[in-house]
């Protein structure tokens, strides 16, 4: 019986050592949510058009960045209230980069052209975008201003109604 038990204590210390190791790897290759006023991290996408997508080719324009899915609840009907926004202001500089996470570009399509939007759909099929930006729930969104610098971040439901995505809006485009 002795045996028995110290055998079952070594097992469980060499079990808690190799999960401590994992999980510590798996909070390492998570970043941070970048700084407001700092600069935006440089990404590099590409769009379900097949259009490619960089923090260098947006500069000028502001950027609403945003990292979504189709199982998101808020999505739905957030989605359209910015592609109303995206289709007023695209001709002033304002960009929507709505960013899918670890989803196939079958699903993504389906369900852009079911809420009939507008705005570039860039992918991210293997989430390295979404964690070098800190993302840790879906929807989550970063409004980069025409010099490429973090100016908001918004976390989960925000745009049930226009007036928020307005409200935000309103001092780059009075």
């Amino acid at each position: 019986m002795p045996e028995e038990q110290k055998f079952l204590k070594l097992f469980i210390v060499v079990l808690f050592i190799l999960m401590s190791v994992s999980a510590c790897k798996e909070k390492a290759e998570k970043a941070s949510l970048p700084k407001l006023g700092a600069a935006a991290i440089d990404f590099n996408f590409q769009d379900l058009e097949g259009q490619a997508w960089s923090l260098d080719k947006v500069r000028g324009k502001v950027v609403l960045l945003r990292f979504w899915a189709d199982w998101c609840p808020y999505c739905r009907y957030e989605m359209p209230i910015i592609d109303k926004y995206y289709r007023k202001l695209k001709k002033e500089g304002f960009l929507v980069l709505a960013v899918n996470v670890k989803q196939s570009a079958e699903v993504a399509l389906a369900f852009t052209a079911q809420l009939d939007v507008t705005f570039p759909v860039p992918l991210d099929p293997d989430g390295k975008m979404a964690r070098r930006y800190g993302v840790y729930a879906i929807p989550t969104n970063f409004l980069i201003d025409r010099q490429g610098v973090v100016r908001e971040i918004l976390i989960g439901e925000v745009f049930r109604e226009e007036k928020p995505l307005k409200d935000l809006l309103k001092n780059y485009f009075p």
